[in-house]
Order: structure tokens, then C-alpha cells, then sequence
């Protein structure tokens, strides 16, 4: 059953209205125990009906969809089948169909759209590649207002990803959304004038950092009128963080605890704990201690030495952040059309955003290691068993690899399916 109706609630109160209309008449025309039968009967019917028909409604609804995080999960790990393969075709789920890739804006930047078979589309932000624009991007990190305007070419282009006027954001993630904002509407009015007014958004890592800003800035961006009537929902992973304490509140509070923004990490991958979190108060205070006990986390006295030295150097380090990012100012002022950036505020502390689901670290292989050849120092730096053999040490980027947290969703959630895999580590992973 594929009902298409513009008021899910009009659509619900009708059914309703019809079971009560049915109930009344069997009440009224029969006998008292066929009644009852009928009246059973005819509930379990029009509850079914009712069910199945208010399932139809729409495609998107608030909460962790499993199914979603895998569909979305493996069409993030498609840019890496792509470069390594020549193809994607292995990754796109079934059902989904690809509309459109973008050309290469900004700093590196790209985005896919897609459409599946329930009517929903999709946008892909492409993570981080080896060209050094795009990790200039990531190191572009001294926030700016959350609202603003940042001129292209002389042309202003205002933007707004909070209403809060205490808000900061990454100053590279922010600007590759205005450099791709053009296009991406563009292509959701593509979207909208073939039926599709729901769109899931979704990106591995930098293609994370996107998928969140992605979200504010199109739920925030009335003056586009084609937004009006567009739900939007977004799945993240193993992205770094892109705002500030006032930036991450806002953003929770409509987005992330409603259930429309969900974030998938491993908390072994490095780059989620990126760009810069500390904590703000005494991280070696009796309630920080107690905060401890309570949550049942153990201590981490290295993070906690390290949360006292920023907050103890914090103008030492803004200082040498913003002077790092203006000499990024000029490079993409000169590189990228004419770029000029709002003024930087004073913040440069970095919160998670919305609803963190956590995946069990990535367990890598036992990889024997041929020693012949090797020497002393090469060997000491893998590990070694019992019995004096070598296997591979895990690369330092393992546990954020695309694929391998496609792979830990199919782990956790669909067993049989990770079973089913024929590669579960990709060679090139390991």
C-alpha cells in the first residue's frame, strides 16, 4: 500500500471517523453475541488498516532508523569504493537510485543526490580528500557568528546556521556550505518538483561536519522559499565538531533531541574529538570527580592535564588559531573566488552536537607480517605474540575508515547480513 496524502493527520481522523461509523451500525443491527464477534473483527481490520496506512504516510519520522544508518552508512563508504575501484555501483543500496554528483566547489567539496523507492531523497556530502584545499578546510577552524554574511566575488551571500547571537561556527565547514548552497538548491528544487519533500542528509567525517551545518542552515534558511513544507533529518559519522557551546545547545534542543539528527562514531576514532575540546571548569575539582564517580567513566588524567593546560594558555592558543586562519584567509582569498570571511569571534572551544550513537571500536585483523628484511627498529614497531611472530601494526587511521563503520552498523544491528559479507576489511584499509 503506497497512499500519498498531504495531511497525515486529516487522513488519520477520517479512518477513525469511518471505524467508529462501522462500529455504531454493528452495534445497533445485531444480536448481542455476534455483535461482539463482528465488532472484534472489525476493530482488528480497521486497526490493521489504520496501521498500515499511517506507516504510508511518509517515509521520514523522528528517531534512530537502523535501516537509514545503514543505507546511509554504506552510501558514504561510495566515494571510497570509487576512488579505489572506478565504481560505486557495489555500495548504493538497493532501491536508491543516484540523481546527480556535483562538480568540485570550494575547497573540495562535492555532493550526490539520490532518490529511493519510498519517495525520500538524499544528499551526500563527500568527506576529506588528499588535496591540501580540502585539509585546509578542516584546519580553517577559528569560528565565526553564526550568522552573518560572507562575501563571494564581491556578492554578499548572508547565511544563518542559529538564532542564538552567541553561536560560532568552523569557519571552513560554514563556508563550504555557502559555496555549495547554489547547487544544493537547486538540486532540491529538482527534488521538489518531481513529489519529494522529505530528504535525509548524510556524511562520513568532514561530509559529517557538512550534514550538521547542512541542517541548520536549511531548516534556518527561510528566505528560500521551496524550503517552506521540508523535512529534513540527518545522520552524521565519524564527523568532527563544528560549533560552539551556544551553537551545539541550540542545535540538540531542536534538532538532535527531537530525533531529527543523529550522529554514528566510534569513540576510538581520533577525528571525532576534533578540532579543540576542553572543559571549561576545573577539570581536577572535587565536582569533577564526583562527575566521574556518578557517570561510572573512568578518569582520563591525561585529557584532564590537558583541559588545564588550554584553559590556563586559552588567549596563548585563540591567539595562535586565528593567526593560523588568517594567513588560511588570504590563501583562500587568492585561491577561491575573492573570499572574504566574517570577522572571528573569541570562541575556540568546539561541543558535540546532537544524539551520539556509539559503535564499538573496530577490531583489526591479525595480519602475520613477513620479517624477512626487516630490521630491529622496523620490527619493534608492530606487535608481536607469544611465539616470536610479527603482525601488522593498525594504521593510525583504522577506526575512522568509511567502510569500517559501514561494516560495525551491519555488526550491531543486521548480523546476518555482516555474516554474509564476503570483505569485511577492505586491503587497502589495512
Amino acid at each position: 500500500m503506497n497512499l500519498i496524502v498531504k495531511n497525515e493527520d486529516r487522513a488519520v481522523l477520517g479512518i477513525l471517523f469511518v471505524c467508529k461509523f462501522v462500529l455504531l451500525k454493528s452495534y445497533r443491527n445485531s444480536h448481542f453475541m455476534i455483535d461482539t464477534i463482528k465488532t472484534v473483527g472489525i476493530y482488528f481490520f480497521i486497526s490493521t488498516l489504520l496501521i498500515g496506512c499511517y506507516e504510508s504516510f511518509g517515509g521520514l519520522k523522528p528517531g534512530y532508523d537502523t535501516k537509514e544508518a545503514k543505507d546511509l552508512s554504506a552510501i558514504c563508504a561510495g566515494y571510497t569504493f570509487y576512488d579505489l575501484y572506478g565504481s560505486d555501483s557495489a555500495m548504493i543500496p538497493s532501491g536508491y537510485e543516484k540523481r546527480y554528483t556535483s562538480k568540485v566547489i570550494g575547497l573540495d567539496n562535492q555532493f550526490q543526490i539520490f532518490k529511493n523507492q519510498d519517495g525520500i531523497g538524499v544528499i551526500h556530502f563527500r568527506g576529506s580528500t588528499s588535496e591540501i584545499s580540502s585539509w585546509v578546510e578542516n584546519m580553517y577552524s577559528a569560528m565565526i557568528p553564526a550568522t552573518g554574511v560572507i562575501k563571494v566575488n564581491g556578492v554578499e551571500h548572508a547565511y544563518s546556521f542559529a538564532n542564538d547571537p552567541g553561536a560560532s561556527v568552523h569557519s571552513g565547514y560554514a563556508l563550504a556550505i555557502v559555496l555549495m548552497s547554489d547547487e544544493l538548491m537547486q538540486q532540491i528544487d529538482l527534488l521538489k518538483t518531481d513529489g519529494v519533500t522529505e530528504l535525509l542528509i548524510c556524511g562520513h567525517s568532514q561530509g559529517g561536519a557538512l550534514t550538521n551545518l547542512a541542517k541548520a542552515y536549511l531548516e534556518n534558511m527561510s528566505r528560500y522559499k521551496l524550503l517552506v513544507d521540508m523535512k529534513f533529518k540527518a545522520y552524521a559519522f565519524a564527523n568532527p565538531m563544528c560549533g560552539n557551546d551556544k551553537f551545539a545547545a541550540e542545535f540538540i534542543d531542536r534538532f538532535g533531541g527531537q530525533g531529527w539528527s543523529f550522529s554514528t562514531v566510534n569513540p576510538a576514532d581520533m577525528v571525532i574529538h576534533m578540532p579543540v575540546h576542553y572543559q571549561e571548569t576545573n577539570p581536577f575539582s572535587l565536582n569533577s570527580f564526583k562527575e566521574a564517580l556518578y557517570s561510572g567513566q573512568p578518569l582520563n588524567f591525561r585529557k584532564m592535564g590537558m583541559d588545564l593546560l588550554i584553559q590556563k594558555f586559552e588567549p596563548t592558543v585563540t591567539s595562535y588559531i586565528q593567526t593560523s586562519n588568517k594567513i588560511i584567509d588570504k590563501f583562500v582569498y587568492t585561491t577561491h573566488n575573492m573570499v572574504k570571511m566574517p570577522e572571528y569571534t573569541e570562541d575556540i572551544n568546539y561541543f558535540e552536537l546532537e544524539t551520539v550513537i556509539s559503535l564499538p571500536p573496530f577490531e583489526y585483523p591479525k595480519v602475520k607480517l613477513d620479517t624477512a628484511g626487516m630490521s630491529p627498529l622496523e620490527l619493534a614497531a608492530n606487535p608481536v605474540d607469544d611465539d616470536g611472530n610479527y603482525y601488522r601494526k593498525e594504521p593510525a587511521f583504522f577506526q575512522h575508515k568509511p567502510y569500517n563503520y559501514y561494516v560495525a552498523i551491519l555488526k550491531k544491528y543486521y548480523r546476518d547480513e555482516y555474516e554474509a559479507l564476503d570483505v569485511k576489511y577492505l586491503p587497502e584499509n589495512l
